[in-house]
């Protein structure tokens, strides 16, 4: 009768525990369900897009302020990982001449004229000012060269229905080194009120532009590509 009463008792025990344990599992599940809700709800107001309504020949001027273009080099240490090695500046001037109206190749274009964006890169900043110094005086040499240009004289971008958002790929004449290439860039534009965002990311060879990728002594090197990136807001003039 004792062996009776201590198997009954483990069972009870056994069964006690599992009716404990049982709703975790619940509760977890519903947690995550909150937080994919929220996600999706915030990615959703900030992908809004509205319709504009036509106008011609509108300069916009680039805010310095608000903009920075930069840098992202694929940085490889001997027997080790890789790093990217981030430099930016703020030191933009630019404007170009923007237009929206119908056209022929969709159901609305944008019209892009006179655009010229200059970037002193002498002035780019990265987590390191040794490093700064040395692409300065050696490697890409902007002591002597200081000024990157990209320029557009014309372009047309197809736009459907009008929209404030375009993405596409743009293709101008970018120059470093005195050294001038056709160069695309994949760029994400928005208009807002009286100011157009952009954002644009390309990758050059730095061959291209008549310099070597840094290196050191075998102990690390840059490698080929590096990536430009554009943070551009720029407001009607």
């Amino acid at each position: 009768m004792k062996k009776y009463f201590i198997i009954l008792f483990l069972l009870l025990a056994f069964c006690g525990d599992n009716s404990e344990q049982t709703p975790q599992p619940e509760a977890i599940s519903t947690d995550t369900t909150e937080v994919i809700v929220v996600a999706e709800e915030e990615s959703t107001t900030t992908t809004e897009i509205v319709q504009l309504d036509s106008f011609e020949g509108t300069v916009y001027e680039i805010l310095k302020d608000k903009s920075k273009v930069g840098y992202l080099a694929p940085k490889q240490f001997l027997n080790s990982g890789l790093e990217t090695i981030e430099g930016v500046t703020s030191e933009i001037i630019g404007e170009f001449t923007l237009e929206l109206s119908e056209c022929d190749q969709s159901d609305s274009c944008l019209y892009i004229t006179n655009l010229l964006i200059r970037v002193d890169i002498s002035t780019l900043k990265s987590n390191n000012s040794i490093r700064d110094s040395a692409i300065k005086s050696q490697w890409l040499e902007s002591k002597l060269f200081p000024e990157a240009v990209f320029k557009i004289n014309e372009l047309v971008i197809p736009n459907k229905n009008f929209d404030s958002k375009v993405e596409d790929t743009i293709v101008g004449k970018l120059s470093i080194r005195e050294i001038e290439l056709d160069t695309p860039f994949s760029i994400t534009a928005s208009l807002v009120g009286d100011e157009i965002r952009i954002q644009g990311f390309t990758e050059i060879d730095t061959t291209w532009f008549g310099f070597d990728a840094p290196t050191k002594f075998n102990a690390w090197e840059v490698l080929n590509p590096i990536g430009l990136t554009v943070d551009l807001v720029a407001k009607q003039k």
